[in-house]
């Protein structure tokens, strides 16, 4: 009987590559788990984003690099973005926009997260380095092009929920980050303080 061989590198790379899929599964069941739907806001714009990065990819027209690991680079696709055009680089895309959504609120309202910053920054830098030296599914203007647009997008789509959260004087919660995790609210009627546990 054989026994299995640990290699971190190889869980780090496989960790590394798949980190969208890792993210997208973990809001959508954070917000099962919380009974919230930030989750599903978070990936209506991942989805949004993906579809126009595959739309630029066709106008850009970038060609992946010859060198290129096809199967490893594309895990879910044929042809199209990622085989035929490589810009903006799609895993980069959607990690920028992730970092863009989760890091504008901290921003916005003060409310760091230092742990989360830091797991953003190296999924990342870890996710490009082993698609761009590794893997070699893109170039250096695939990945500037994908964390350009990804940031961009992740800033304007947490505004808008931002704003729809505003306009309900902060009845439904859009975001990440915005309101006071301490679960408890309290407010001053007939004058009595009451609070209640949420």
């Amino acid at each position: 009987m054989a026994l299995l061989k640990f290699s971190p590198m190889a869980y780090i790379k496989y960790y590394a590559l798949n980190a969208p899929m890792i993210l997208a599964a973990f809001v959508i069941f954070a917000s099962a788990f919380n009974k919230d739907i930030k989750g599903l806001v978070f990936m209506a714009g991942a989805v949004i984003i993906m579809f126009m990065g595959q739309f630029m990819s066709s106008t850009l027209g970038r060609k992946p690099p010859k060198n290129i690991d096809l199967e490893a680079c594309n895990m879910f696709s044929s042809s199209g973005w990622g085989f035929e055009w490589s810009a903006p680089a799609p895993n980069a895309l959607f990690l920028a926009y992730a970092a863009a959504y989760f890091i504008a609120p901290m921003f916005f309202h003060q409310n760091f997260h230092w742990g989360l910053l830091g797991i953003l920054i190296v999924i990342m830098v870890t996710n490009a380095g082993f698609r761009f030296k590794l893997l070699h599914c893109i170039r250096t203007g695939d990945l500037v092009l994908g964390v350009f647009f990804g940031v961009i997008w992740g800033i304007l789509w947490y505004g808008c929920m931002a704003m729809i959260e505003a306009q309900h004087d902060g009845a439904i919660s859009l975001t990440y980050f915005g309101d006071d995790s301490s679960g408890d609210k309290c407010k001053l009627t007939k004058k009595k303080f009451k609070c209640r546990n949420i």
